[in-house]
C-alpha cells in the first residue's frame, strides 16, 4: 500500500490510502474529492503498476511535482514526492519506505492499511480490557507488568514462555493475556467485548481494528447509524482507546436552542447576553485535551457550521463577549442518523465542513441487519436486571419472538422491551406472551405484523421476487416466506412474480 498526506496551507488535513487507481479532483465522482474552484473536475490520476505508482496529469491547468510545474505528462512517483495544486500539497509515501520499529507509527495508518502480519495483544482483568497493536516484536509496560515479545519468546516479569502457535493464551497474576493476529480477530471478538462495545456481528467486528487505529490518531471520526444503535457508546469507546488525558464531553446538536449555540460550544463571559450572570466554559474548553462528541451533527444549523469549521482549522476558540482566543487540543467525534451526503446536496450541510469531520467513517448497522447481536444484548440486559432484582431467563419462544422482530428502535428499544418483559413476567422464565412491542412511525401505532409485512414486501421488490435471495437476506426459512406469500396475496396484487 501507499498513502498521500494531504496538506492545505501547510496544515495536515488527512492521510489517504491509495487505491489501485485513485482519481483526484473537484467532481464528486472522484476517489479523493477536493472542493476547490482551482481544481479541475478530474485533475490527476495515480495508478498502481506492480510495485510502483504512476502520476498522470488530467487537467489542462497542470500541477507542480517537486516544485516544477508540468502542463501534462505521466511520472513514476518516488517516496517523498510532493504534488502541488494551488495551496494543496500531496506528499507520496510508499509502504516499502515506511519504517516500522517495535511499534506501528500510527500517523501512517488509515482505514485500509491493515495487513495480515499485524499482531494484537489483549490483556484483561475484572472485565477491563486493553489492546496493543504491533508489527514484528514488541515491548511495553502494562500497569506493574513488563512485557517483551521477541518471536517465538514471550517474556513477562522475567518469566519466559514459548509461543508455539497463535492464538497464544496465558494467565498471569489474575490477568488473562491473549496474543493473536488480525486474521484471527473475528473469532476473538466474538468471545470478548471491544472495550465497552459489545457485538458478535462480523459487520461490526470487521471495523474494530480501523477504529483502534483511528482512535490513536488526532483525526476526526464520523459515526453513522440509526437512532438507538449505540453511536454514543462507540464514541465513548473511541475516547477510552485513545487514552487522551482530558474529559469526554457530549453535546447533542438537536437539543440546543438557536440563540445558545455559541455559548454551548465556545463559552461566554459574564454580561455578554441577558441572563449570563457568570463566566462559563463551552464544550470545547471542557473537552480540552480530551474528546468532544457532537451527536446529531446533521441537525446543526448552517450558520453555526462556519464557526465550527473555523475552530477546527485554527484550533482556537473565542468565548462570547471576549476578544481573546484560546488554543484548544480536542479530538472531534461526530455522529448522525441522517444521510449526511443528502444534507450536503440539499444545501443543509457545508461540504467543506464535511471534509473536515469525515476522515474515518464508522457505520453501525441497525439491529435488524445484525441478528446475532439481538440475543447477545437481550442476555446482557437480563444479566444486569438479575444482579439487581432476581433470577430470570428467556424461553425458546421468547428468543424466537425477539429474533423475528425488526427493531426499528434498535438496541435502545431492545433494552426497553427486556425491562418491560422482566416486570410483566410472573415466573422465572420469560415467555413470548410476556414480550410486548411498542413501535411507532409519525406518532401512529404500528403493529409488529405491519412491520414484518413491510420488510418482506420491500425485500421481494428489491430482489425482483427472487425467493431464495429474499429469504436469505431476511434470515427466515424458505417455508415461512412461501407461507407469507400465500397469506398476503392482497399485498402482492399488481406484481408480476409468477
Amino acid at each position: 500500500m501507499a498513502i498521500v498526506t494531504i496538506k492545505k496551507n501547510l496544515t495536515i488535513l488527512n492521510m489517504f490510502t491509495l487505491l489501485e487507481k485513485t482519481k483526484v479532483g473537484r467532481s464528486k465522482d472522484n476517489d479523493l474529492i477536493i472542493p476547490e474552484d482551482y481544481f479541475s473536475r478530474e485533475h490527476f490520476l495515480i495508478t498502481k503498476e506492480n510495485d510502483y505508482y504512476i502520476l498522470e496529469i488530467l487537467s489542462n491547468h497542470g500541477l507542480s511535482l517537486n516544485t516544477t510545474h508540468y502542463k501534462n505528462g505521466a511520472f513514476k512517483l518516488k517516496n517523498g514526492d510532493i504534488i502541488e495544486v494551488g495551496n494543496y500539497e500531496f506528499q507520496f509515501k510508499n509502504d516499502r519506505d515506511i519504517e516500522f520499529n517495535d511499534t506501528i507509527d500510527l500517523r501512517y495508518l488509515h482505514q485500509q492499511t491493515i495487513e495480515n502480519h499485524f499482531y494484537i495483544l489483549n490483556i484483561t482483568k475484572n472485565k477491563n480490557s486493553k489492546y496493543f497493536l504491533f508489527k514484528k516484536n514488541y515491548k511495553t509496560y502494562f500497569e506493574e507488568m513488563e512485557i517483551d515479545i521477541e518471536f517465538p519468546v514471550f517474556k513477562i516479569d522475567d518469566k519466559f514462555h514459548t509461543i508455539e502457535k497463535l492464538p497464544f493464551q496465558l494467565n498471569h497474576n489474575g490477568y488473562k493475556i491473549n496474543l493473536f493476529t488480525n486474521t484471527e480477530s473475528i473469532t476473538f471478538f466474538k468471545k470478548y467485548p471491544f472495550y465497552e462495545f459489545y457485538s458478535v456481528s462480523n459487520s461490526i467486528i470487521n471495523q474494530y481494528l480501523h477504529i483502534w487505529i483511528g482512535s490513536h490518531s488526532d483525526f476526526s471520526i464520523f459515526i453513522n447509524g440509526e437512532t438507538g444503535t449505540g453511536k454514543d457508546v462507540m464514541a465513548k469507546t473511541i475516547h477510552k482507546i485513545s487514552e487522551r488525558k482530558g474529559k469526554f464531553v457530549a453535546l447533542n446538536c438537536a437539543s440546543i436552542q438557536s440563540n445558545l449555540w455559541e455559548s454551548e460550544l465556545f463559552g461566554h463571559l459574564k454580561g455578554s447576553f441577558t441572563g449570563s450572570d457568570q463566566n462559563r466554559n463551552g464544550a470545547f474548553q471542557e473537552a480540552n485535551g480530551g474528546t468532544l462528541f457532537l451527536d446529531e451533527t446533521g441537525d446543526m444549523p448552517i450558520e453555526q457550521q462556519a464557526k465550527l469549521l473555523r475552530v477546527l482549522e485554527t484550533k482556537k476558540v473565542k468565548k462570547l463577549g471576549s476578544d481573546k482566543e484560546e488554543e484548544i487540543d480536542v479530538r472531534i467525534v461526530c455522529a448522525t442518523h441522517k444521510n449526511i451526503f443528502e444534507l450536503v446536496e440539499k444545501g443543509l450541510f457545508r461540504e467543506d465542513l464535511l471534509h473536515r469531520i469525515y476522515v474515518l467513517p464508522i457505520k453501525i448497522p441497525p439491529l435488524r441487519e445484525r441478528k446475532d447481536d439481538i440475543i447477545l444484548f437481550a442476555n446482557l440486559f437480563l444479566d444486569y436486571l438479575n444482579e439487581k432484582m432476581g433470577k430470570k431467563e428467556l424461553s425458546n419462544s421468547a428468543i424466537d419472538v425477539l429474533n423475528e422482530y425488526l427493531w426499528p428502535g434498535n438496541v435502545r428499544e431492545l433494552k426497553n422491551t427486556i425491562e418491560r418483559s422482566y416486570l410483566i413476567s410472573t415466573d422465572n422464565i420469560i415467555t413470548a406472551k410476556d414480550i410486548h412491542f411498542f413501535s411507532w412511525k409519525k406518532n401512529s401505532p404500528k403493529l409488529l405484523d405491519e412491520i414484518i409485512n413491510q420488510a418482506i414486501l420491500e425485500s421481494l421488490i428489491r430482489n425482483n421476487f427472487n425467493r431464495k435471495t429474499t429469504y436469505e437476506e431476511l434470515g427466515i426459512s424458505r417455508t415461512r416466506l412461501y407461507r407469507w406469500m400465500d397469506e398476503n396475496k392482497n399485498l402482492l396484487k399488481g406484481f408480476n412474480y409468477e
